[in-house]
């Protein structure tokens, strides 16, 4: 009898462990691109994976379509604990009644009055530990306990926070669940796990952004980081949650509907808001002679000189810009009549000049047509200016897109920020440093853009 029951034991238990690696051990795979990270706790059992990312041969994770635009998502996907195994979030109904909580898998409800891509909303509904049938719903929202509900909840800053419950199975008079993860902090900070909405947003570091329209973005970008460290002043509105300044949300940080911003071009005999391009005196040759080509090879010195292509470039291979010796320059200024096609990396060559700033390399890209840039290019280096549309690139997914690094400027009409890069780092798709290279050596024909920047002053106290 008692062998019978050992066995009997045994069996069950295998059985259980089978149904637990079913649906998601079907397909091994390195981890794909899951857009919810991080680690939630539970008192009973532990910590549960959201996603793949730390290791194995899995492929898991949560999703959720914060770009849809509907007030409504489903919550895709399985997490995972070493205690209870898969944690599916659209399992099948019927499902409990309980409260105040949907009929429904796990579903992501959008804020009303957010903007269509916030990621500010709660998550309400039912989601079940497969290994435990019956016993397994987990409840994931709303949880009205004394008019508050605990449930979980996600902010527009793509953090976590609130709690599930799973009674699972209570086998003796105390209140906790013997089978079932009872309590979960979802909270990102409290539970020390880091759960988290994986999004792409930009970064401009030591400078300032300027729009002659709106400015906005789909996502915020997270905790601790900024989109600009100081000014950010538009013609127009700046959303609050995706845009923002180290500074603060108001004055003088923030400054919207300024007024007019135009770039020099030649409506306006290139004489902008933020200066003037002498694109005249670049062409007549009031800086030297014009060459109609860079110099070959990877490692190029500019030496002050003004390269003029008369149509369409098309950049292929890697290269770095030179520092100057002596008499040389660094700086140079390349003009180009058509479109600038960027497929290969920009570089300066790295190292503190000798003796003469103007031995510091600096480029400027003037172009009359667009600037379209691979995705596959990870750095650029200068000021780029178009007179019609800078487009950074995507492979259209956020886990073969590459962020993209510019140490310079970007000056155009339009500016396409289409990178879609996230991970678990959180480091921006595009970075634009503002690396003071046009102020300190401007190259020819960019001595008076510096005029229009502003300028801090040290003063004493």
């Amino acid at each position: 009898m008692h062998y019978f029951q050992k066995n009997l034991f045994s069996y069950i238990i295998l059985g259980i462990a089978l149904f637990m690696f079913a649906i998601p051990l079907s397909v091994f795979a390195a981890c794909n691109f899951h857009n919810v990270s991080g680690y939630v706790w539970s008192r009973n059992t532990g910590w549960i994976s959201l996603n793949c990312s730390a290791g194995g041969t899995v492929d898991y994770g949560l999703n959720i379509d914060f770009e849809s635009g509907a007030p409504t998502e489903p919550v895709a996907g399985y997490a995972w604990s070493s205690n209870l195994g898969w944690l599916n979030m659209q399992p099948s109904g019927p499902y409990p009644s309980w409260g105040s909580v949907p009929a429904s898998a796990a579903t992501f409800y959008r804020n009303e009055g957010g903007g269509s891509t916030t990621t500010a909303g709660v998550i309400k509904g039912w989601a079940k530990w497969e290994a435990l049938g019956v016993n397994g719903w987990v409840v994931m929202g709303p949880i009205d306990i004394s008019s508050t509900d605990y449930g979980v909840v996600i902010g527009a800053d793509r953090l976590f926070s609130g709690w599930s419950w799973s009674g699972g199975d209570n086998l003796d008079a105390d209140p906790e669940p013997e089978r079932g993860d009872g309590w979960v902090l979802w909270d990102s900070v409290a539970s020390g796990g880091g759960a988290s909405v994986l999004a792409y947003w930009f970064e401009t570091l030591y400078g300032d952004m300027y729009s002659g329209g709106a400015i906005s973005a789909p996502f915020a970008p997270p905790i601790g980081r900024y989109t600009a460290l100081y000014l950010i002043q538009a013609n127009g509105t700046i959303h609050p949650v995706s845009i923002q300044s180290a500074g603060g949300g108001s004055l003088p940080y923030i400054s919207e509907s300024f007024g007019s911003i135009s770039i020099p071009d030649e409506a306006n005999n290139y004489r902008g808001t933020l200066g003037w391009l002498d694109k005249a005196g670049l062409l007549g040759g009031r800086y030297g002679t014009l060459e109609s080509a860079l110099p070959a090879g990877s490692s190029v010195l500019l030496d002050g000189k003004v390269y003029h292509y008369t149509s369409d470039l098309v950049i292929n291979s890697d290269i770095t810009f030179n520092k100057g010796t002596g008499t040389q320059k660094g700086s140079g200024t390349i003009i180009v009549d058509g479109d600038l096609t960027i497929n290969a990396n920009l570089f300066y060559q790295s190292g503190a000049v000798s003796s003469r700033v103007d031995n510091l390399p600096s480029v400027a890209w003037i172009v009359t047509g667009d600037i379209i840039i691979n995705p596959s290019v990870q750095n650029l280096v200068g000021v780029l200016y178009s007179e019609g549309s800078i487009s950074t690139g995507t492979t259209g997914a956020n886990d073969t897109d590459m962020p993209i690094t510019i140490e310079g400027m970007l000056i155009a009409n339009q500016i396409n920020l289409q990178r879609l890069f996230a991970d678990e780092t959180q480091e921006p798709a595009e970075q634009i440093i503002f690396d003071g290279r046009a102020i300190i050596n401007p190259p020819p024909g960019l001595t008076d853009i510096g005029k229009g920047l502003p300028t801090l002053r040290e003063t004493r106290p």
